[in-house]
């Protein structure tokens, strides 16, 4: 299955929680149709959130790196996005 990358925007545009960005970033991974960039980036996101997850209180630079990550990861999805746009016109 390959990602809609424009639904994927759609939905990350406010992620409203953690749990739910982290849901987001699960859905870049499971994908095979994700570029290398997205899932490096993915998988970091992954890594910072991964053990916080379950917190009530989470450290707020982990938190912030992870916010300032997925804004990194919606740039790379658009950008792919992009690109696989020009490449089916032309």
């Amino acid at each position: 299955m390959e990602i809609d990358r424009i639904e994927w925007l759609r939905e990350a545009r406010q992620p409203h929680s953690y749990r739910r960005m982290y849901g987001l970033v699960v859905m870049i991974i499971a994908n095979a149709s994700t570029t290398p960039a997205e899932k490096r980036m993915a998988d970091y996101i992954m890594g910072l959130l991964k053990d916080v997850m379950e917190l009530a209180v989470a450290n707020a630079s982990i938190l912030t790196k992870a916010r300032i990550g997925f804004t990194h990861l919606t740039e790379i999805v658009v950008e792919a996005e992009c690109n696989q746009t020009t490449r089916n016109s032309a």
